[in-house]
C-alpha cells in the first residue's frame, strides 16, 4: 500500500520497482490525497495494474494508510513510501518475520540511502526520552547490521504487519502526523509486542534529513499527543525534567532556524490545547492495549539528540553531549516513577 501527495516526480520509480519484485498475484494499491500535481494520472498511466483510489482531500498518511486497509485483501499489510524502490526479496522477507520472529508484530527492513546505497538511511526509528523521532543508525555502514534488531519504532517508510494486529492495535493514527510509525509502534509494543529491523529486506529511501517549518510544526504537535495519551501521569510527572530540557532545546533549534520555524512551533502548541478535550478518550484508547509497564515502553528511548541530522558545526559538537548528559540524568527519575 503506496500514499501519494505530490510526488508525480518519484512515483513511477517507486512503482516500476514493486511490480518487478513482486509476485503477479500481489494487491497493489495506491492512495492519492488529493495531489495537484497530477501524480495520480502518473499511477495510472504507468501502472495499470495498480489498483488507485483518488481521495477527494488531503487524508494524510494515517487516514489514507487506515482507507487502504479497509479496502485490501489479504492478511497481511505491507506500507511503503512513493520515495523507496524495493530490492529483490525485500516482500518475502518482510513476510517471514512476521512469523519467524515470535511476537514480532511490525517488521521494516534496512533502508539505504539512495545516494549512497551501502550506507543507512534508517534501521527503524529512535524514539527519544523527549518524544523526538530520529532515524535510527543514519550514515552507518549497512552491511554491519546482519541480524535482527529490537527497536523503539518501526519507519513508516516502509513496514509489514499483520492486518488482525493492525485492527487490535486500532489502525494508524490520524492526528499523529509525520509520527503515525511512532504512534502504532508505541501501541504495539504497550501490548507486548516487539518492533524489529531484518537484514534481509532492503529498500532504497529518497530521504534527505533536515527539519523544515511543517516538519517541525507536526513533529513537535504529534510528539506531545503521543506522551499525553500513551504514559500513564505518574510517568509523565516524571519526564518533566526532560520535557522542559526538551522544549528548550526545540525552541533554540526554532528561533535558530528563522521566523517560519517559530511560527511553526507556536502553531503546534495552539493545535494541541485545541486538543485537550480528547486526551481522556484516547487516554481510554491506549489503557485497553497495556500490558507491559510504561518502564518497559521507555527501556528503548534513548538520552541522546542526534543532532548531525539537522545540525553541522560547533553546535553539534557541543549540544549533542551536553544535552546527551542533562537527559541521561532526567532518565533516572523518569524510570524512577513508571510503573
Amino acid at each position: 500500500m503506496i500514499v501519494t501527495f505530490h510526488h508525480r516526480d518519484v512515483v513511477e520509480r517507486c512503482l516500476s520497482a514493486v511490480i518487478a519484485t513482486v509476485g503477479a498475484d500481489e494487491e497493489i494499491l495506491v492512495v492519492d490525497n488529493a495531489s495537484t500535481d497530477g501524480t495520480a494520472d502518473v499511477v495510472e498511466r504507468a501502472a495499470p495494474r495498480v489498483r488507485l483510489v483518488r481521495s477527494g482531500w488531503n487524508l494524510g498518511y494515517a487516514g489514507a494508510g487506515n482507507l487502504a486497509a479497509r479496502i485490501s485483501s489479504g492478511d497481511d499489510l505491507v506500507f511503503l513510501n512513493p520515495d523507496t524502490e524495493p530490492r529483490p526479496g525485500w516482500l518475502g522477507a518482510l513476510r517471514d518475520a512476521l512469523r519467524a520472529v515470535p511476537r514480532a508484530a511490525l517488521v521494516g527492513p534496512k533502508l539505504l540511502r539512495s545516494a549512497d546505497p551501502a550506507s543507512l538511511d534508517a534501521l527503524g526509528v529512535d524514539v527519544h526520552l523527549s518524544g523526538i523521532p530520529t532515524s535510527r543508525s543514519w550514515g552507518e555502514e549497512a552491511a554491519r547490521h546482519g541480524g535482527v534488531e529490537d527497536v523503539a519504532s518501526i519507519s513508516g517508510a516502509c513496514f509489514a504487519v499483520a492486518r488482525r494486529v493492525f485492527e487490535e492495535l486500532g489502525g494508524l493514527d490520524e492526528r499523529a502526523w509525520y509520527m503515525e510509525d511512532v504512534a502504532i509502534s508505541l501501541r504495539a509494543r504497550l501490548a507486548g509486542y516487539r518492533c524489529v529491523a531484518i537484514p534481509g529486506s532492503e529498500v532504497l529511501h529518497l530521504h534527505p534529513p533536515g527539519v523544515w517549518p511543517a516538519k517541525l510544526f507536526y513533529i513537535e504537535r504529534s510528539r506531545w499527543w503521543l506522551i499525553l495519551t500513551t504514559f500513564r501521569w505518574r510517568t509523565i510527572l516524571g519526564l518533566v525534567p526532560a520535557l522542559v530540557l526538551s522544549e528548550a532545546v526545540a525552541w533554540a533549534f526554532a528561533v535558530s532556524s528563522g521566523p517560519a520555524h517559530v511560527a511553526a512551533k507556536a502553531r503546534a502548541w495552539l493545535d494541541l490545547i485545541r486538543w485537550t478535550s480528547g486526551i481522556p478518550d484516547a487516554r481510554r484508547r491506549t489503557a485497553e492495549l497495556r500490558l507491559v509497564t510504561d518502564r518497559d515502553l521507555l527501556r528503548l528511548h534513548r538520552t541522546r539528540l542526534v543532532f548531525r541530522q539537522v545540525r553541522t558545526g560547533p553546535i553539534r559538537a557541543v549540544g549533542e553531549p551536553v544535552t546527551a548528559a542533562l537527559f541521561a540524568a532526567t532518565r533516572l527519575l523518569a524510570e524512577a516513577m513508571a510503573k
